[in-house]
């Protein structure tokens, strides 16, 4: 009796895991304009979570990009057309073939599932009240890893006063000290791969904000470097903005996000992504 007991539970256990992987997304929408419809139900979020079966509409102009997990090959849609998602790519059941091509940069599956779990929230908190106005204080890097060894300091105050700027190392040592007439300061000389600093700035006696942040490792900020290089088009900034993620470097990836939302206002995710 035991024995079918256990042998039972086993088969109960593999049709679990099959279902659950074959519930698992094969691709993301990782752009969208105009009029596109998925499965009937409206137009699907920036980076909506796609399965096998999955069908896009696309109206007259209408264009949208799919992004595959495993293959990293991406997928581009023009309408007017109807397409539905396999496991293998994009088909085109009316209208014109989907062109495809596999980008240079790739994001890990648990980049991409946590970022559009993250797009997907920022809709529901449309309705949320803005940000209120800005009050003094760093803006970046603040209490972050960052993957570039010139950061530009930004922080918050009056345009055209003078403020006094300084940079240390986690050991104390001053790295950088001067004066600037603005909200933004572009370090002159690199800093070190893989260690902390402090950062802070003043308006006369007036002491306005300090924060840390932490360059990441070499080779992390290697593969930042190449992935800025490779990022030209829309859909390569999406994915350089998940490569970040992946660094740990999420204030860079946000700051991604802010470009993109400037460009795109009509991917209101974009916004949420950059908070």
């Amino acid at each position: 009796m035991a024995h079918v007991v256990r042998a039972a539970l086993a088969a109960v256990l593999v049709c679990v895991a099959f279902v659950a992987r074959a519930a698992d997304p094969v691709a993301f929408v990782s752009d969208i304009k105009g009029d596109v419809i998925m499965n009937g139900t409206g137009r699907p979020p920036f980076l909506a979570e796609l399965l096998p079966g999955s069908k896009l509409v696309l109206g007259p102009e209408a264009r949208a990009a799919v992004m595959y997990v495993v293959t990293g090959e991406e997928f581009s849609l023009k309408g007017p057309g109807e397409y539905v998602v396999t496991k293998q790519g994009v088909k085109a059941t009316k209208g014109s073939a989907p062109s495809s091509r596999i980008p240079a940069l790739r994001a890990s599956a648990k980049a991409l599932v946590e970022t559009s779990r993250t797009a997907t929230a920022s809709l529901r908190m449309r309705s949320a009240p803005g940000p209120k106005g800005e009050r003094p204080g760093p803006l970046y890097p603040v209490n972050a890893r960052i993957a570039t060894l010139l950061p530009t300091l930004r922080w918050a105050g009056e345009p055209g006063v003078m403020y006094s700027v300084v940079v240390t190392s986690a050991s104390g040592k001053e790295v950088f000290r001067g004066n600037v007439s603005g909200l933004s300061l572009r370090l002159p000389s690199r800093l070190v791969a893989g260690q902390g600093y402090a950062w802070s700035y003043s308006a006369g006696e007036a002491a306005l904000g300090d924060s840390r942040f932490e360059t990441l490792p070499p080779d992390a900020i290697v593969a930042a470097e190449r992935a800025r290089a490779e990022a030209k088009s829309f859909a390569d900034r999406v994915l350089l903005a998940l490569v970040l993620v992946d660094l740990g470097a999420v204030q860079d990836a946000r700051e991604v996000w802010a470009q993109l939302a400037a460009e795109r206002p009509d991917i209101p995710e974009l916004a949420g992504l950059s908070r």
